[in-house]
């Protein structure tokens, strides 16, 4: 390990998931200097705080630094949750999370400053911060994962908005009178356009009759994924190809809504469909310039994300060196 490294400062990025704990020590260069993932065994909000606190110590540790290096911590987690005051209000996938004042209790014990962030926004902080964003100051994220992510970086900053919840694009209505959502809307983005709703839309599908190459998987009961539907939808079979285009159509179609909202330099787009590269973002881009205005020229630059799954962790702790500078 690099001397030079070691006895510098130290920022500790936490991700915390519904089912992980991911935690990175990282550098004032955004350099992932030490990292570690455990399973979230144990949910009630003190024992998951206290293995926070552990996780601190064991990177501190792989990091081979002192205690007093220790910058911050920061963390982000599921919403919906208060970056003001530093607390999770009521997350769906974190049962028994309500009102947890994250923030004071890790300073508690810590004595260092905390960032608490929203997943969305922690995330799209990492690529603004050491990834995809890193040549402008306007980014805005979309994580195409289970549900839509998000987080919006305007001049370097995040936007969190006068209730702490700006940036929740997951739930920008794509389709009026659409699919129910669990959020309480119709129509959302994220029943359309989200690695989980390409899944079940085929899955769904199949189970009405349609013929699909997945078909045998999904009468056996085997889960299918995005990176499935993208590779039979390459392939050319016919139901993948057009759910994999509806959901590009309704990215999209969100795309031009932020061009106009926020009109940033760059999109990103991660999460599981993001694998598939530049077969999604040139269908994106297909349908956004068949859709978009033609009175300026303002695209902003549409791309896939660079951090992959460290994109939170390293956000996290990017935040820490913003407020320490």
């Amino acid at each position: 390990m690099d001397e030079s490294i070691v006895s510098s400062e130290i920022v500790i990025g936490i991700d915390l998931g519904a089912t992980n704990l991911k935690g990175a020590a990282v550098g004032r260069d955004a350099r992932v200097i030490a990292r570690h993932t455990q399973p979230l065994d144990r949910t009630e909000p003190g024992a998951v705080i206290a293995d926070m606190v552990s996780l601190v110590g064991r990177l501190l540790d792989a990091a081979s630094v002192e205690r007093s290096s220790l910058v911050g911590v920061g963390v982000g987690s599921p919403g919906p949750l208060s970056f003001s005051t530093g607390r999770i209000i009521n997350p769906t996938n974190l049962p028994g999370w309500k009102d947890v004042p994250l923030r004071d209790r890790l300073h508690e014990t810590l004595q260092v400053p905390i960032v608490l962030d929203n997943d969305g926004n922690v995330a799209a902080f990492g690529e603004y911060w050491a990834g995809a964003g890193v040549d402008g100051k306007d980014l805005v994220m979309l994580t195409l994962g289970t549900g839509v992510g998000a987080g919006v970086v305007l001049d370097g900053r995040i936007l969190h908005g006068h209730f702490d919840n700006a940036a929740e694009l997951g739930h920008m209505i794509v389709a009026v009178d659409g699919l129910p959502c669990p959020c309480g809307q119709c129509g959302c983005l994220e029943q359309y356009a989200s690695a989980g709703a390409v899944a079940r839309r085929v899955e769904a599908a199949i189970r009405g009759g349609e013929p699909c190459a997945l078909s045998q998987r999904v009468n056996e009961g085997k889960r299918i994924d995005a990176e499935d539907v993208a590779g039979c939808a390459r392939s050319g079979d016919a139901l993948c190809l057009r759910v994999w285009d509806e959901a590009c159509l309704h990215l999209a179609v969100a795309c031009i809504s932020i061009q106009h909202a926020f009109n940033p330099a760059r999109i990103v787009l991660g999460g599981g469909m993001a694998s598939a590269g530049a077969f999604l973002i040139d269908r994106v881009l297909d349908h956004v310039n068949r859709q978009r205005w033609k009175l300026h020229d303002d695209l902003p630059a549409i791309t896939v994300a660079e951090l992959g799954y460290d994109a939170g962790m390293i956000g996290a702790a990017g935040l820490v060196w913003q407020q320490a500078d």
